[in-house]
């Protein structure tokens, strides 16, 4: 639309989009009702591609809820013992469970050479003959 006394292009403005502003004359004009309606369908967003970048597209979204969604129904089947339940381990005692923890580190002690710890053990007698020596002296 243009003005009426200068000719130029009026702009929507920012505060108030019912009005419209002319930058050259400073001039604010009411948008009659047949224009506004126009312009609001010129107004009406396009969807967009993209306009985070942070949320995924609508395809990927609706296939993650569609998982979800399959995932609660099948929590809910199980409850109801509509669909087969994998047998639980039986709850073991506590020293159970601590006499496996000792059984893991003794099978892992005898998997160890001995012939590191015989080497060291022969190493700390020959250093303490050494200082004995020197200290008897």
């Amino acid at each position: 639309m243009k003005c009426p006394i200068c000719g130029q292009e009026l702009r929507p403005g920012k505060k108030d989009p019912n009005y419209l502003l002319c930058y050259n004359c400073k001039k604010k004009f009411k948008i009659p009702q047949s224009a506004h309606k126009v312009q609001k369908r010129a107004e009406k967003p396009e969807p967009e591609e993209q306009k985070y970048s942070n949320i995924p597209p609508k395809e990927v979204r609706e296939k993650r809820e569609q998982e979800m969604r399959d995932a609660y129904d099948e929590l809910l089947a199980v409850g109801d013992g509509r669909k087969k339940k994998k047998p639980t381990p039986k709850p073991q005692r506590r020293e159970e469970l601590e006499d496996d923890l000792y059984d893991d580190i003794e099978e892992e002690e005898e998997k160890m050479s001995k012939a590191p710890i015989i080497i060291l053990a022969i190493a700390i007698i020959v250093v303490a003959g050494l200082i004995a020596f020197m200290l008897l002296r």
